[in-house]
């Protein structure tokens, strides 16, 4: 297990040195505007859209962050992607601290209610944007239950083109590991159903209005000999009524029996986010 951890954080070194140095070769201006939005629940939260210097009109993409992301790691390479990747691909992006992380008031409530109005109230903001043509949303590892319970819950005020999932957990059974990885629980049974069923994204996932694409790797991010949660929400999907679903990149409206993972790795997991906003960008 040591020897498997001092692979991974060579890998992440390596992976984030490259990263630096393709930023230092990239000189597309950017402009950054904040943002002090209000939840539902009257907490303030910090916000930031990401986006080409310029008057053209380029299409908007919401970042839902991955457990314990904000701003901050947004803006860093400890995220997946970066917010100035992504707007170097010609999107406005916005990013934003959801309740009890950062500089958002408010309690950590691991994309449950309160967070999922957070993602509603960052979305509506960033389509109220000048200049700003259509949104999606990229979900980070456990930002899919925020993002899968937002825009289900408020499909009637989100116009939403797609959502791209990055290895989010599908359930209560993969987001603890089993019960043996306690952090998103805060302290609640896997048997407490109140609790859990708004933060199972296999559960709503068929009730999505938009797109839905799932990116996974063989290993996962997160959990490496694990591949069911991809499984569980691209069959949700496909049984739903949604305008279309796509795994990696197989053709959209398909499910095959063994699907091609992508290439497992911090590098290739950045390149196939990118790639894939890069696909859904004219969407």
């Amino acid at each position: 297990m040591d020897l498997d951890r001092a692979r991974r954080s060579l890998a992440w070194r390596a992976h984030t040195a490259r990263r630096r140095l393709e930023a230092l070769g990239s000189h597309a201006p950017l402009v950054r505007t904040d943002l002090r939005l209000l939840s539902a629940a009257g907490y303030p939260l910090a916000a930031r859209i990401t986006r080409p210097a310029g008057d053209a009109v380029v299409p908007g993409v919401v970042i839902s962050p991955a457990i314990h992301h904000g701003l901050a790691e947004a803006e860093t390479f400890t995220s997946a992607v970066t917010t100035d990747e992504v707007a170097r691909l010609g999107y406005a992006v916005l990013s934003f601290d959801p309740a009890g992380r950062g500089e958002s008031w408010g309690e950590e409530d691991f994309g449950g209610p309160e967070h999922q109005d957070d993602l509603r109230v960052a979305i509506l903001a960033l389509l109220a944007a000048p200049r700003v043509r259509g949104v999606g949303v990229l979900a980070l590892s456990y930002g899919i239950v925020a993002a899968v319970g937002a825009l289900t819950r408020y499909a009637d005020e989100l116009p939403v083109r797609w959502l791209l999932d990055w290895e989010g957990p599908s359930d209560r059974e993969i987001a603890t590991t089993g019960g043996t990885k306690l952090v998103p629980a805060a302290g609640h049974s896997l048997d407490d159903d109140d609790y859990w069923s708004p933060r199972e994204p296999a559960r709503r996932v068929a009730g999505l209005a938009c797109g839905y694409v799932r990116l996974q790797a063989w290993p996962d991010h997160a959990q490496p000999g694990e591949v069911r949660h991809a499984e569980r929400l691209v069959r949700a999907a496909a049984a739903g009524a949604l305008p279309w679903f796509q795994i990696n990149d197989h053709p959209r409206g398909t499910f095959p029996p063994r699907p091609t993972w992508l290439a497992g790795g911090p590098w290739n997991a950045n390149r196939a986010i990118l790639r894939k906003l890069g696909d859904l960008r004219g969407r």
